[in-house]
């Protein structure tokens, strides 16, 4: 990989913070209260990165029939702003990685498309939210991912070349987002990643199973 590294880039979900129990738990209050079966968290883990429509489209499915996202999921949403950081907690080995980033001077930040209100709980949730200096969210962008403009925006934050910087994320529109930005991408297989997803076929110039991978990489 480039030695030249100058920023690492994170997606939030699956790729730098487990938030999988606190989203179900909020999805399944809801779904209690309407009066529908509950989902198992470590399968709706897998419809994360499809957003509160593509969890209530797994929610129907799991029920057998159909759930009207437009009924539920302003409910869904409110209840997640109210516990959004229960069980949430930073995957293992981003606290060791950023570690190394901080040691070598490489500046960092996490591009998602989730809702700043969620985000900004998370981070402070995980005492880092001073240390993220280069934030972008679903809200601040006209176009979310894979349209790169949230990544062009946060290397024009830091003031730092695409070329130069790597962004990681567990699913293929971070890593399509990544490509058309013109950074280096690297494909976290140890996400929210199913069975049916292929990450080879993403074409991500690297792929890790662990987040200290990336560290033996910059470092060859």
């Amino acid at each position: 990989m480039n030695k030249d590294i100058e920023c690492i880039l994170f997606d939030l979900d699956g790729t730098f913070a487990d938030t999988s129990k606190d989203m179900c738990d909020a999805l399944n209050t809801i779904l209690t209260e309407k009066k529908f079966i509950n989902v198992c968290c470590n399968e709706l883990k897998l419809h994360i990165s499809k957003g509160a429509v593509g969890i209530i489209d797994y929610a129907s499915k799991v029920n057998g029939r159909p759930i009207d996202s437009s009924s539920i999921r302003a409910d869904f949403l409110q209840e997640y702003s109210i516990n959004t950081f229960v069980h949430t907690k930073m995957v293992d080995g981003i606290s060791k990685l950023l570690g190394y980033i901080k040691k070598n001077n490489i500046k960092w930040g996490i591009v998602t498309n989730k809702h700043s209100k969620y985000v900004n709980k998370i981070l402070e949730g995980l005492t880092i939210a001073r240390d993220v200096k280069y934030l972008v969210t679903g809200d601040m962008l006209k176009e979310t991912k894979p349209n790169p403009e949230g990544l062009l925006k946060a290397i024009d934050m830091a003031e730092v070349t695409a070329e130069n910087t790597v962004y990681i994320g567990d699913d293929e529109r971070d890593i399509l987002a990544g490509k058309n930005s013109g950074m280096l991408t690297v494909a976290a297989d140890f996400g929210f990643i199913g069975p049916d997803k292929d990450i080879h076929s993403w074409n991500a110039d690297v792929n890790i199973n662990k987040p200290t991978d990336l560290i033996k990489i910059l470092s060859l």
